[in-house]
């Protein structure tokens, strides 16, 4: 999927191609996770994924499970329409290191800065590297809300990058990808 990644990011792929590239490797999965689960393998990390409260829209939400899964990450999905609430108690639960939330709608988006609210009141913000991604996601909103923006092709390379990273998106994007260190969000 690190290979299809780039391909698409560079503009060789498409999102139809990388969809059947995503199945496949998910099929594939299906077969080899009892074999994992047998062995010592660990996981490149994990991440509690979802689309934000009041948006139904999960394609590129699932795009993106399937590349960080294909990556080696553990998810836990917690499909559409997930509240702040669920994003908070999903982290307490699970103990991610990564957090990934989309938005396909631009009235959706105050969703992103309100769960970030949440897991600062929590105090769950410095335990988590927050991805915040979709069609309208901006670097100026990411920077506003305290996130690491991230489309498809972007997603695996933020979730394993160090902060302060420049990350190059798909050129069809409207979100390049820009990561803030927790100590350069908003309220820390």
């Amino acid at each position: 999927m690190d290979e299809v990644a780039r391909d698409f990011r560079a503009g060789d792929l498409f999102v139809p191609e990388v969809l059947i590239a995503a199945r496949a490797m998910h099929a594939g999965m299906n077969v080899l996770r009892p074999l994992l689960a047998d062995s010592d393998a660990v996981s490149a990390a994990k991440c509690v994924i979802g689309t934000v409260k009041g948006d139904l829209h999960d394609i590129g939400k699932n795009l993106v499970k399937m590349m960080l899964e294909g990556a080696g990450f553990e998810t836990i999905d917690l499909g559409t329409d997930a509240g702040p609430e669920a994003f908070v108690e999903a982290v307490r639960e699970y103990q991610p290191q990564l957090v990934g939330m989309s938005a396909l709608l631009t009235t959706t988006m105050v969703q992103m800065k309100a769960t970030i609210e949440g897991f600062e009141e929590a105090g769950l913000s410095e335990s988590v590297k927050i991805m915040a991604g979709g069609a309208p996601v901006t670097d100026a909103f990411a920077r506003e809300i305290g996130a690491y923006a991230a489309d498809a092709a972007s997603a695996v390379d933020v979730a394993r990058g160090p902060a302060a990273q420049t990350v190059l998106c798909h050129p069809c994007s409207t979100a390049t990808g820009i990561i803030l260190p927790a100590e350069n969000r908003r309220g820390s």
